[in-house]
């Protein structure tokens, strides 16, 4: 019943999100719809989708070097099409894990490691979250006089005490034991053996320095050329906006994106129309946040139908039994 009403509520937040959207923006919704048919200068928007292409790469090469201290051998051909399984599972699944659970299924097929590939996934997560806030942090400090606005702070500063707690958790053993009590709260001993088990193989990377400091490297740059894609899309529609304020503002709509929904959807475009509102006209920052989401869905779209000429549809019931907590 839990995991009907955690669905459930994901599809309220999101179409409730949806709605207000819409009545709020109702005025300003033809007006949108013109400058998308109209004043689109799509040669940045282009230069926009190669850049998400390139940073799917560098995400990909990412993944190589994670997968390599497990002993999970992949290619940057296999890497990569992982990346896209997961844009697809992130739009089919009602969760904003789906695609991380996907895409530890085809490690787990490809290598016969569950708990390795389980949790080379979980990393190459929390590495990519690590350069966000980082990026967000540093851009916030350099530029915090043109953000003028106190939830960015709060957004961005509270994002990296989560980081900082994390790094602490899985770096220091003496620490993680202090919240050792919390495994009361876990009803399966099995469960409880399996994250002891996740623990140790993530506390086990402190002593690969070299592939987790490539790792970082590549976190960042590829991040960096994720927000570079929004800006892109920006100048497509002509928004005047300083490059560098997309280097805080992104990372805190990524943030917000996290919070219980279908994909983001909903939560994601009221955090682009409240940020880039404070920049641009209503309906500029309408249609920008219009223009983001053609680039994310034609993408994730693109992945499924890519995914389903592979024969990768028929997996669908792994998929599912993946995110039970039954075996």
């Amino acid at each position: 019943m839990s995991g009907a009403r955690g669905k459930i509520l994901r599809f309220v937040i999101s179409f409730a999100a949806i709605g207000l959207i819409v009545f709020f923006m109702r005025d300003k919704l033809h007006e949108s719809m013109a400058i998308l048919r109209h004043e689109v200068v799509w040669g940045w928007f282009a230069v926009a989708v190669v850049g998400y292409f390139i940073g799917l790469a560098i995400l990909a090469v990412r993944l190589q070097w994670v997968f390599r201290v497990q002993d999970i051998h992949m290619t940057f051909s296999e890497c990569y099409h992982l990346g896209f399984v997961g844009l697809f599972y992130n739009l089919m699944l009602p969760s904003s894990v789906g695609g991380d659970v996907a895409k530890a299924v085809y490690a787990y097929k490809h290598s016969g490691k569950k708990i390795e590939s389980a949790t080379s996934i979980l990393l190459d997560r929390l590495l990519g979250f690590f350069a966000t806030i980082m990026i967000a942090t540093i851009g916030l400090i350099c530029f915090s006089k043109e953000v003028e606005n106190a939830y960015v702070d709060y957004a961005v500063y509270g994002a990296l005490g989560v980081i900082v707690f994390f790094v602490a958790f899985f770096a220091s053993r003496r620490f993680a034991r202090l919240f050792k009590g919390l495994a009361r709260l876990i009803p399966k001993e099995k469960w409880k053996l399996q994250l002891a088990e996740v623990y140790h193989a993530i506390y086990g990377y402190r002593h690969h320095q070299g592939p987790v400091f490539v790792a970082i490297l590549l976190s960042f740059i590829g991040q960096a050329v994720f927000i570079s894609t929004n800006y892109w899309q920006a100048l497509s529609i002509g928004a005047d906006i300083n490059f560098w304020k997309f280097f805080i503002l992104i990372p805190v709509i990524s943030i917000v994106s996290m919070a219980p929904s279908i994909g983001g959807l909903g939560v994601r475009e009221a955090s682009v129309l409240y940020l880039f509102g404070r920049y641009l006209p209503p309906e500029r920052a309408l249609a920008l946040t219009l223009l983001m989401d053609v680039l994310i869905y034609a993408f994730s779209i693109g992945s499924g139908i890519w995914y389903a000429f592979r024969g990768g549809l028929k997996q669908s019931q792994e998929m599912e039994m993946m995110q039970s907590p039954k075996e």
